[in-house]
């Protein structure tokens, strides 16, 4: 083709402004193609950092709540010890009950000791084979730790294991009585294993770590373990100096005081406790998406950029030639779209919605996010307002924030509600910043990141905070508020208010029988029932497994409890139908009423407690209200087993003896061992006050031993001095008769004081023969075979029948002393005492009458052929140094 002079010379002026044209629109279109792909990035990258950080502080909530879970278990034993040990008058209460049960605690607790006023060690338990065996310097330090008076309860960490990072945590509170004075500080010992097995159950990956630190910043434990760093402080890092002073949860990037590497964190604080918890992950870790997004989007801005430059240079050398000039300009525009389709590429591979507005709020560009989101497509939202198509509930915000931004701000975030097309609300973080487009008009570019389902998650650790996630009902954190505000409102009115604590005490048998699924279903079924309750119900919470507790308005005082508890019991005794059966649920209540049985919130719920835990009463006595006998004879009760789990490491028991006489010619044929008990601090003990408690408590198990042995020792003593047998019976509990190891404890007691054959006799209760028939034979047989004679105490008492006369090797009957006392003033004790001893020569027994008082009462006895008696008539109980005498004297008035 040839081209006229005109035309070169026309060509010549076009092409300096056509290659200036050129180069403008290439520098513009990578301007902007560089500004959106770094306004992307810039927001995703912002995005990314605080979805991160904001997962790991829901992280650092949900360790939070776990340890805060084990801490309050484990401050729950110090609060108990220290009121028993307050209420006991400075007397240390038996710690070893802590250890046995189920109690929440029980996993966790190494050892828990007690020390006076003074910081002496006063009283120390751990439980059998305790998980100290596998740590063996968290014995019972010397000293307690140093308390602030401010604090409630201190958490410090010792006897760390340079090699493992292993130590204990120790959770101290001081007690103090009413005047406010310390007496004492309570120390419970915990595995700092028990915490890291808590922090290691989530893989936080490479660089990850979940930490326990004290507010001091000294570290407890850490996931995963660096033994170093354990018991080092951290005071002077980001978390303490500028974070927890302003917030008590959050999260931060910061570089690791520890092992200098760049991480995101999140935390939060362990309410009640001086503790927080912080989680941390890799920096690089946590953004590694993003520089994957990072990489390839720089790679396709490199490859659209070189194509624009590559382009406009070759139109460059192509310009001279017309033609040619018009095949490079296709070229060019082939080119542009193909770089558009780049861009749209890169926009639609983000998953978060990305649109773009120009001045007018008209759509100019969108990705596919975007269309998923409003449920459009694309080709409908071109040129559109934005008010017709996205969620205009928040237009004013958001026409606000736009304002802002065009007006030059560099960036704005919110976040807002929006519902997405198909009319969901959303929860979303909007973040908007400004471009211009290559004809210079400013245009806003915002992108959306989804929080919803993060909130959710947030809300769902809040109501389990106050929430029993089986039952729906409130938990046990959740009724303490509730309960302290009704009883101020109360008070304040003048309004009676009632505490009911309601345990379930064989709801256990159905997971027991039918699975755990079963026990589920019914603890969901209780929960119905209690949410049907009247509108008179405060609030009915769970408190523990089988336990629940109910705040009751007592508009008409105690008539409105009574009727209130009334209807529950008979609502919570009928059957529930599980898998077809019918299962009962044998519920007891306790019930404390304000302002009549407390005045805080603590002291009614424990009242409560102590009306349901009452003994005593049959089955069908299963509503207890509190009285203050109950609380005097739970306190006596407490005070007995305190000073009788070490009577006999003091030496406070002794043995005196009653002599059995002959009715018929008065001679002594033998006596009686009586324990007795003298005690600094109760002064002297009855029998009748001591004895349940230590059958109740097992401690009759080791006493009875004692006693044994210390009959049989003096059996020998008088034997060598008289040369002759002295026949002594002794009492065997229903809980010693019943131990593996009684026939070889009696066989070592006899070989060891060389006790005559036929001169040993243990008196057994009625009650220890009524069940294991089989056994209780055996073991008589092999009583028998020691050459030890048995007779059955408080004959007519309890529960024998002739059929366990005919079949035990038994020797002699005793009648209970409630029916000699009646002897000449009620027929009906005559008579029955007159049976006893016809039945008892009938199958060839002797017959001992006890507490012989008068002579018309052994009279009466000697008439009906009765055997032998005892009884303040003859003599009282006398001590192990005038048996002899007494025999002495007896065989010279013979």
């Amino acid at each position: 083709m040839t081209v006229s002079h005109d035309s070169t010379a026309t060509a010549a002026k076009a092409r300096p402004y056509s290659l200036g044209r050129l180069a403008g629109v290439t520098a513009l279109l990578i301007a902007v193609l560089g500004a959106a792909t770094a306004a992307m990035l810039y927001v995703s990258y912002h995005d990314a950092v605080r979805a991160q950080q904001a997962s790991l502080r829901n992280l650092a909530i949900a360790f939070a709540a776990q340890t805060l879970t084990v801490a309050q278990a484990v401050d729950q034993v110090t609060l108990q010890v220290g009121r028993a040990y307050r209420n006991n008058g400075a007397l240390p209460p038996p710690l070893a009950p802590y250890f046995d049960g189920n109690g929440p605690a029980q996993q966790y607790l190494l050892g828990v000791h007690l020390y006076d006023a003074s910081g002496q060690l006063v009283a120390s338990a751990a439980p059998p084979g305790a998980a100290g065996a596998r740590l063996p310097s968290a014995g019972a330090p010397a000293r307690p730790p140093l308390l602030d008076s401010s604090e409630s309860v201190s958490v410090t960490i010792s006897n760390v294991d340079p090699g493992s990072g292993r130590g204990v945590i120790n959770f101290a509170r001081a007690i103090s009585d009413s005047r406010g004075e310390r007496i004492g500080t309570i120390l419970a010992r915990v595995d700092s294993e028990r915490f890291e097995q808590i922090y290691m159950l989530l893989d936080m990956g490479q660089g990850g770590s979940v930490t326990l630190l004290q507010r001091d910043g000294t570290m407890l434990v850490r996931g995963p373990i660096l033994p170093w760093a354990i018991g080092r402080s951290f005071r002077n890092t980001i978390l303490f100096t500028d974070k927890l002073p302003v917030a008590e949860r959050g999260g931060f990037q910061s570089v690791s005081p520890v092992d200098g590497i760049n991480r995101l964190y999140g935390y939060d604080s362990v309410p009640g406790f001086p503790l927080v918890i912080i989680t941390g992950m890799d920096l690089g870790d946590a953004l590694a998406d993003w520089y994957g997004r990072l990489w390839t989007a720089l790679a396709f801005f490199g490859l659209i950029s070189l194509s624009l430059a590559l382009l406009a240079r070759r139109v460059a050398r192509e310009a001279t030639r017309k033609a040619a000039l018009i095949d490079k300009l296709a070229a060019s525009e082939a080119r542009a779209g193909a770089s558009a389709d780049y861009l749209a590429n890169i926009l639609n591979a983000v998953g978060t919605p990305i649109w773009v507005l120009d001045s007018a709020r008209r759509f100019v560009m969108m990705n596919e996010a975007f269309s998923r989101f409003v449920g459009r497509p694309a080709a409908e939202l071109n040129g559109r307002p934005e008010h017709e198509v996205l969620d205009s509930s928040n237009l004013d915000d958001r026409e606000r924030r736009y304002r802002h931004v065009l007006d030059g701000a560099p960036g704005s975030a919110a976040v807002a509600q929006l519902r997405d097309g198909s009319g969901e609300a959303r929860t979303v973080i909007q973040m908007s910043s400004r471009l211009v487009d290559e004809a210079g008009h400013p245009q806003v570019v915002s992108v959306l990141t989804d929080i919803t389902e993060r909130q959710r998650a947030e809300q769902r650790l809040a109501y389990l905070a106050d929430f029993d996630a089986l039952t729906g009902l409130p938990n046990q954190n959740q009724f303490r508020r509730v309960l302290e505000n009704a009883v101020a409102d109360a008070a304040a009115n003048g309004r009676s208010i009632g505490i009911v604590v309601v345990s379930l005490k064989r709801l256990h048998e159905i997971s027991d029988l039918l699975g755990q699924d079963a026990g589920e279903r019914a603890l969901r079924q209780v929960g119905e029932a209690f949410h049907t309750l009247s509108p008179q119900a405060v609030v009915v919470a769970r408190i523990k497994s089988a336990e629940f507790a109910v705040v009751i308005a007592a508009d008409r005082g105690r008539l409105s409890i009574d009727e209130f508890v009334l209807g529950l019991q008979q609502r919570l005794s009928g059957p529930m139908t599980i898998g077809g059966r019918d299962f009962y649920l044998g519920p007891v209540m306790g019930v404390s009423v304000f302002p009549d049985d407390g005045a805080s919130a603590d002291e009614l719920y424990r009242r409560a407690e102590s009306a349901r835990n009452r003994e005593g009463g049959s089955e069908e006595d299963t509503i207890h209200f509190f009285s203050p006998s109950t609380h005097t004879d739970l306190d006596e009760r407490l005070a007995i087993e305190a000073q009788l789990r070490r009577a006999l490491e003091r030496k406070e028991f002794r043995v005196e003896y009653q002599p059995k006489v002959s009715i018929r010619d008065g001679r002594i044929v033998g006596f009686e061992a009586l324990l007795r008990w003298s005690n600094p601090v109760l002064g002297e003990v009855s029998p009748v006050r001591f004895i349940p408690i230590a059958e109740r408590t097992g401690l009759i198990i080791a006493i009875g031993a004692w006693v044994l042995e210390e009959t049989c020792r003096q059996m020998g003593s008088w034997a060598a001095a008289t040369g002759a047998p002295v026949k002594v019976a002794v009492n065997l509990s229903p809980r010693q008769f019943h131990q593996k190891d009684l026939l070889p404890s009696i066989r070592d007691c006899i070989a060891r004081w060389g006790v005559a054959a036929g001169s040993l006799e243990l008196e057994i209760t009625e009650t220890a023969l009524v069940s294991r028939e089989q056994e209780v034979d055996v073991l008589m047989r092999g009583i028998r075979a020691l050459g030890v004679e048995l007779s059955i105490d408080d004959f007519g008492t309890g529960y024998s029948s002739l059929a366990y006369l005919k079949r035990f090797p038994v020797q002699r009957l005793k009648v209970d002393r409630a029916f000699i006392r009646d002897l000449g003033q009620d027929d009906d004790s005559a008579a029955i005492v007159h049976s006893v001893i016809s039945l008892a020569r009938n199958l060839k027994l002797l017959v001992v009458a006890e507490g012989v008082e008068t002579e018309e009462q052994l009279s009466m006895l000697r008439e009906m052929q009765c055997d032998e008696f005892q009884g303040y008539l003859f003599s009282r109980p006398i001590a192990a140094d005038r048996v002899l005498e007494m025999l002495e004297a007896n065989k010279s008035l013979a």
